[in-house]
């Protein structure tokens, strides 16, 4: 049986080193090639005919020429075409990262030098996940890959996007340009759409805005807890109490600066505590924080026994500071400019995590309603050191005599801003003081006839 024009260089591409294939549809005159790794992915050649010898000359030519190169999306194939049928240069542009093992490498060198070690768990995970299933270098693949693994709303798909994100800003410095299946727009869009998701899935729940809230100590609660564990356990004590007085986060207990003595000379209060900013810590900004329980602070020899308790804490989990302009360097602090970052302080935080989990005995506890009160019939549930942090902020919200402490103070004393307050503890402030504010500022009444 004579084999046809198409048929024939179909058989002799086979030896060219390519991801591309050539095909045809019976009832279509024009030749079309395939991505080999998807065969839904058809390129046509219009205007060449599978049945012109010529035509099939000039696909298998620029076929051989294409090889194993990405096609990038803007590609004219008529242009190119037309320059085979002329015998001119061939020139395509595109991405110079090729293959998912280049990228997995570039990307984990990229966030070495750019992410703190805490950040970038997430990322490393997404990198594997996604090196590992080889998606085609097409924004649709990469949907698909995406969703194999995870809802939209779920938190999984998040990392995921930000994984890529990662990705993404590695090849472009690599490369000069954004590779065109992994586009900075095309991933916003999906984070929107996640965002938009979440919130619809959540947003009447009961008990949907309290997060991972499992319980809220009372003054009382917490005394009776710390004077149990305080003789055998006193380094313990010391950082639940500093975490629950000061609303801290755990790793911020290393980073912390000593509680400020009273000097009239420099205008500084007692009691107060700094922490450090974003360099150091996962807040936002620095900024000082002030006592829920300013009696804790004699009771409990928080001042008196800081430094102490710091350095063994620091000696129990030891800090790893690297240079904030290439993490693979150790930070030496002979660079004004540089003020170093701390790189594992998921690793300090889950010190005093673990002492909870499995060493100190069990603190249990309930969550009060929006008024600060618990209800005895609810089941005591354990809590977690970061439950601390929150105990500080209902705290203030709920107890008169921080009633004169705006949201916008307590954000700042927490280290975040107004939103991300409000969008953790909105159930805990008082709409009658949202009120009052309000009415306060606000004398429509005068322009009344």
């Amino acid at each position: 049986m004579k084999l046809s024009y198409f048929d024939r260089i179909k058989i002799n591409s086979e030896e060219i080193s390519s991801k591309y294939g050539f095909y045809k549809y019976p009832t279509r005159p024009f030749i079309f090639i395939y991505l080999k790794a998807n065969k839904n992915k058809r390129f046509s050649l219009n205007p060449l005919q599978h049945q012109l010898y010529e035509d099939c000359q000039c696909a298998y030519k620029l076929l051989n020429y294409i090889g194993d190169s990405e096609l990038p999306s803007d590609l004219d194939f008529k242009q190119l075409i037309e320059k085979v049928k002329n015998n001119e240069p061939l020139q395509i542009t595109q991405d110079v990262t090729q293959t998912w093992d280049e990228i997995k490498q570039i990307t984990l060198k990229y966030i070495e030098q750019t992410m703190k070690g805490s950040s970038a768990k997430n990322v490393r995970a997404t990198i594997n996940k996604v090196s590992a299933d080889k998606p085609s270098f097409d924004w649709q693949a990469i949907i698909k890959w995406l969703k194999k693994y995870h809802m939209i709303d779920q938190r999984g798909f998040l990392n995921n996007l930000d994984g890529l994100e990662q990705i993404r800003q590695a090849i472009k410095e690599q490369d000069g340009k954004e590779p065109d299946w992994l586009k900075r727009e095309n991933l916003l869009e999906q984070r929107t759409l996640h965002n938009q998701s979440k919130g619809k899935k959540t947003r009447y729940l009961t008990n949907s805005d309290i997060g991972d809230i499992r319980g809220i100590p009372t003054r009382n609660e917490a005394e009776k807890y710390f004077d149990k564990i305080k003789n055998d356990f006193p380094l313990q004590t010391w950082c639940l109490v500093m975490m629950m007085n000061y609303g801290l986060r755990n790793h911020e207990l290393h980073h912390i600066e000593e509680i400020t003595s009273e000097d009239e000379k420099s205008s500084t209060e007692f009691g107060w505590v700094y922490v450090a900013g974003e360099w150091r810590t996962k807040s936002k900004f620095e900024h000082w924080t002030f006592p829920i329980f300013p009696e804790w602070i004699k009771k409990y020899k928080l001042k008196e026994d800081f430094r102490m308790n710091q350095d063994l804490l620091r000696k129990k989990a030891k800090m790893n500071i690297v240079s904030a302009f290439d993490k693979t360097k150790t930070w030496t602090g002979e660079d004004p400019n540089d003020r170093g970052v701390c790189d594992n302080n998921s690793y300090l935080g889950n010190w005093i995590t673990e002492q909870l989990r499995a060493k100190l005995p069990k603190f249990r506890c309930r969550i009060p309603d929006a008024k600060g009160v618990i209800n005895k019939e609810d089941k005591p549930r354990d809590i977690k050191p970061y439950d601390l942090r929150h105990t500080w902020a209902i705290t203030v919200a709920t107890d008169k005599r921080w009633s004169g402490v705006s949201d916008g103070e307590a954000a700042m004393a927490m280290g975040h801003d107004l939103s991300t307050h409000i969008k953790h503890y909105q159930r805990w402030i008082s709409s009658e003081a949202i009120r009052k504010k309000a009415m306060s500022n606000i004398k429509f009444k005068d322009y009344l006839d």
